[in-house]
């Protein structure tokens, strides 16, 4: 949904300078020329994660001659992700994992009892628990004392910092949102109830986007979690159990340009 600006001062514009005009919203020119703009986007998004351009070509041209689609690396890794979250949980949230203090205890790896290697295989039955060591010690939760313990030092899994991480929750969110915009392709504008998706944003200067950010998280987070709070519910009532389903959610992030 496009809106005027609330300030009263003029929308911002795009130029038409050097554009093929006149051409419209369906016009097939419109379509490549933002086809190869999504392209260039995400081309120059991903060179600075350290891809040239003769290895994005290459990447690019294997991409076009698979026929199905390849096992999503991306889920994969964030999956993994998601079972250390839930091993640090239970970690700082078990009493057999406390310490007398009440704290996340410095735990043996393994072969004692209430060992990290017990907590692991709740979560990663199938995997090493010395690659979950590595796994919690590189996304820096945990870390080694000396060989043979572990000690939780985090107790979330914060994706800045971290280049794999934050490239594979870039690559979920565009997945998502490319299947937002699918579904809204096919909305008529005399369904849409309510007001649409839509999008705030003003120039800013850089203390003022810190300050933005500072003030606009924790209403995130509680929008989040009222969401959260719903679709759980909703999936569990009785009548649900035996629909197909398919995730869906809300991802709201604070951006700027």
């Amino acid at each position: 949904m496009a809106q005027g600006n609330r300030n009263g001062k003029p929308a911002r514009a795009l130029s038409a300078r050097g554009a093929n005009w006149p051409y419209g919203p369906s016009d097939e020119l419109t379509r490549d020329d933002l086809a190869r703009e999504l392209i260039g986007v995400c081309m120059q998004a991903l060179k600075t994660y350290g891809l040239d351009d003769r290895r994005l070509a290459r990447l690019a041209a294997a991409v076009a001659k698979e026929r199905l689609p390849g096992v999503s690396r991306s889920a994969l890794l964030l999956s993994d992700i998601e079972r250390l979250s839930k091993t640090i949980n239970k970690w700082g949230e078990d009493p057999h994992y406390l310490d007398a203090t009440g704290r996340p205890g410095v735990l043996p790896i393994a072969g004692e009892k209430h060992c990290f290697a017990e907590l692991a295989r709740a979560f990663f039955p199938k995997r090493n628990c010395l690659d979950v060591v590595t796994l919690g010690c590189n996304t820096h939760v945990m870390e080694r004392v000396g060989l043979k313990k572990v000690a939780m030092i985090n107790n979330a899994v914060l994706f800045p910092g971290n280049h794999s991480l934050t490239l594979a929750h870039t690559v979920r969110t565009v997945r998502r949102f490319l299947g937002t915009a699918h579904y809204n392709r096919h909305v008529s504008a005399d369904a849409v109830f309510g007001l649409p998706d839509r999008a705030a944003d003003v120039d800013i200067s850089a203390q003022d986007f810190v300050e933005f950010v500072s003030m606009i998280r924790p209403q995130i987070s509680g929008l989040v979690e009222m969401t959260d709070r719903w679709l759980i519910q909703r999936s569990r009532l009785r009548r649900n159990r035996l629909k197909r389903k398919r995730l869906a959610g809300i991802q709201v992030f604070v951006f700027r340009e």
